[in-house]
């Protein structure tokens, strides 16, 4: 009986823990199946679900006819999953780890030795890069080997097809973010916004078809135009290059406008810098000194002094005066000429043509301080020109109250007034369009990604001086190249060219040194104007006056005029009187 006793409490201790095991399991089933049945899904999802950027592509910087001046291009990161690399089978036979390696760097050319590295060092990391920025026709290639472990990403590269041609205007794109020029300048147009997407993959880490679902959709940056002709610029550049390297000058820039539009077709700076790999570039080299670095002009100025005095009712293009030698200015201060030393009897035409410093002085005389400040104002200097590029100088034009009188007739042969390149060929362009400035234009609009093309705004034009004094200052800049030692250097068979030289000296912290910025400005067909070109070179060693950059001068008008197929010139000029 006692026997009986403990069976049966065996059996009803043995039926009791059974039931007790049995509640708990079916609590723990409760738990997983229904209370917490949301929340463990949701871990689940997050174990085995993987986020993927969806690219979208930087909007382009396009020259006038589309061509691409910055895009941005297709490139793939290949990485893996070191946990889940092995061998595998392709096509029924073994594909050892060793091989799969292997192939991958005979297809991209990366390192064998360090893509294995990259795989063994560390076999419970889940991911590892083992190339960067393959590209399509790579990529292709890398999928064909069929090696299941193999991630392949779609990333965007900024690159530059015409690469220091055009840097100077387009800047570059950093890592994360537009780091100068139209890239930083017009960001709003061109950035992107990256979509992503999610997805589920299996235990050996492989997508699971069907399982993709899009989060964010992409959003592409639009296209900003500019006014450049990019094959004009590649020439431009070139001729920097050589003339600049002939010259031995530290630097040099060149722009080109169209006359009718204001439209900046080239704006060259030498030397230069390649955005696609701008790491070890000069700061120097780097920006558009065309608009950012102010330089005292020279006697290129003297033809917005004439236009002026003319426009003013000062002066006359056949008023006679005497150009002395030397003209005081009082406290044993004297302007004088470059060369010529002996008083002179010129025509307001003769001052402008023999590029007289006292000539101009005495014609300055006339004109009241204020009136002149207000005419510089009117040509665009002392302000950024309209493109307000990023970095742009506004030069320096002192007010009639910040005068000294140095500077009151200095500004009319160009010392005593700092100026930029664009700015100058933006007054030029004024002279040429029959004294009316249009406001320059580099950037014309930004197509959005949905088609819709925004132009951007237009600055009203500024009647500078009158059509009739704008075209006899022209008249005059004609005789500068067919009335002077420079004609055979100038002269562009067929067409008329009106040009003005100008040599200034370079201030310093103790007054004006040896150093020299020359330059040549001008126009052609000098009858009509259609095109203004501007070519500075800065500090040259071999030759440091004016006429060392003509050839340069010509060289690109002759080059601008033939490709852009101008009709060549059908009357003569008619040369003012230059002496009396």
């Amino acid at each position: 009986m006692y026997h009986q006793r403990m069976s049966g409490r065996r059996v009803a201790f043995a039926l009791a823990t059974v039931m007790v095991v049995s509640l708990v399991f079916v609590g723990r089933l409760v738990d997983v199946q229904i209370v917490r049945a949301a929340e463990l899904q949701e871990q689940s999802l997050q174990v085995r679900t993987t986020s993927e950027t969806l690219w979208a592509s930087r909007g382009s910087i396009v020259d006038q006819f589309g061509n691409d001046l910055a895009l941005d291009v297709d490139r793939y990161d290949i990485s893996a999953n070191p946990s889940k690399v092995s061998d595998f089978r392709r096509a029924g036979v073994v594909v050892p780890l060793a091989q799969a390696v292997a192939e991958i760097a005979q297809v991209t050319g990366a390192n064998y030795d360090q893509m294995l590295s990259a795989i063994s060092a560390d076999p419970t990391v889940q991911f590892t890069y083992l190339v960067k920025g393959v590209t399509p026709e790579a990529k292709d290639a890398l999928r064909e080997l069929d090696i299941p472990w193999l991630q392949i990403d779609l990333i965007r590269e900024r690159i530059y097809p015409f690469g220091p041609v055009t840097a100077n205007l387009t800047g570059m794109l950093g890592r994360d973010e537009p780091l100068g020029g139209v890239e930083l300048a017009e960001d709003d147009c061109l950035m992107a916004q990256n979509g992503f997407a999610t997805y589920q993959q299996g235990a050996d880490g492989v997508r699971l078809p069907g399982t993709t679902t899009l989060v964010e959709q992409p959003i592409h940056g639009g296209t900003a135009h500019l006014t450049i002709d990019s094959d004009l610029q590649w020439y431009v550049l070139q001729q920097l290059a050589e003339h600049g390297g002939r010259l031995q000058a530290q630097q040099a820039s060149a722009i080109v406008v169209r006359v009718s539009d204001g439209h900046i077709l080239a704006a060259a700076d030498w030397p230069t810098f390649d955005p696609n790999d701008f790491s070890d570039a000069p700061p120097e080299h780097m920006g558009a000194r065309t608009f950012s670095a102010p330089y005292e002009p020279g006697s290129i100025m003297k033809s917005m002094g004439v236009a002026m005095l003319i426009d003013a009712g000062h002066t006359s293009v056949s008023d006679r005066i005497v150009a002395p030698g030397f003209y005081n200015i009082g406290s044993g201060r004297f302007i004088k000429n470059m060369l010529v030393s002996d008083a002179r009897q010129l025509t307001t035409a003769g001052v402008l043509q023999t590029s007289s410093n006292t000539g101009m002085a005495v014609l300055g005389e006339r004109m009241p301080q204020q009136q002149a400040y207000d005419y510089f104002r009117a040509f665009g200097f002392g302000e950024k020109t309209a493109v307000d590029f990023l970095g742009e100088s506004r030069g320096v034009l002192r007010t009639p109250e910040d005068h000294d009188p140095f500077t009151r007739f200095a500004q009319l042969y160009g010392q005593g007034i700092s100026v930029t390149a664009a700015q100058m060929a933006g007054a030029y362009q004024a002279l040429a369009n029959d004294g009316v400035r249009l406001p320059l234009r580099l950037y014309d609009g930004c197509t959005t990604s949905l088609g819709e093309f925004i132009e951007a705004p237009v600055a009203e034009p500024i009647q500078v001086v009158s059509a009739s004094a704008a075209r006899q200052t022209v008249n005059i800049l004609e005789a500068v190249v067919t009335q002077s030692a420079l004609r055979p250097v100038l002269e562009i068979p067929g067409y008329r060219v009106a040009a003005k030289t100008g040599t200034a000296e370079i201030a310093t912290a103790s007054g004006y040194g040896s150093e020299r910025v020359i330059s040549l400005a001008g126009m052609a067909p000098a009858e009509d104007p259609e095109y203004v070109v501007l070519v500075s070179f800065y500090k040259p060693q071999s030759s440091k006056v004016s006429s060392a950059a003509a050839p340069a001068f010509t060289d690109l008008m002759s080059h601008v005029l033939k490709h852009y197929r101008v009709a060549p010139s059908s009357e003569p000029a008619v040369v003012p009187p230059l002496t009396w």
